[in-house]
């Protein structure tokens, strides 16, 4: 259980990382968002999430397979103030601000990064954020019509740089 966190969550930060280094060249913040990637879900290994998103993740790796999987005693709750600690804790997170809108083009561009990790992960959408903004955007998460369009772009432009380092 933990190898397969430590692992699963090293392999999503290194997968972020590649979607930064791939959209840096095209924004004026690179070294920031470069910056950000070399710390992206640090926190998970830290005291406050770690042994929580142990538990996590193993949930998650059962639900997708299938099969039955229950938290020991009181560990549903510290999974939950984790979560809450994590999103805190990371400005790539819309809970991290007061607004969402607050949320700098380094922090918008973070979390599609994010997004497309997870996406690539789950083998959703060829590997695009697309569905993970559909599902966010206005229902869970209110953005002005300005960070939408960034964020959209941002996800066409990776979806392009995606596509194209795979044809090559």
């Amino acid at each position: 259980m933990v190898d397969f966190y430590e692992r699963r969550t090293k392999e999503h930060i290194d997968r972020v990382r590649a979607c930064i280094s791939l959209l840096a060249p095209l924004v004026e913040f690179a070294v920031e968002l470069i910056a950000r990637g070399a710390v992206h879900d640090v926190s998970k290994f830290g005291e406050e999430e770690r042994i929580p998103y142990i538990w996590l993740t193993e949930f998650h790796r059962c639900r997708c397979n299938g099969t039955a999987f229950s938290y020991p005693p009181g560990m549903q709750s510290q999974v939950d103030e984790a979560i809450a600690h994590h999103m805190r804790s990371n400005r790539h997170h819309p809970e991290f601000h007061a607004d969402p809108n607050d949320m700098t083009m380094t922090d918008l561009t973070e979390m599609v990064c994010d997004w497309t990790a997870m996406a690539i992960e789950f083998g959703q959408e060829d590997g695009s954020a697309r569905s993970w903004a559909d599902r966010t955007i206005g229902s869970r998460v209110h953005f002005n019509q300005e960070n939408r369009a960034f964020i959209y772009k941002t996800i066409a432009n990776l979806e392009l740089l995606l596509r194209s380092r795979s044809d090559s």
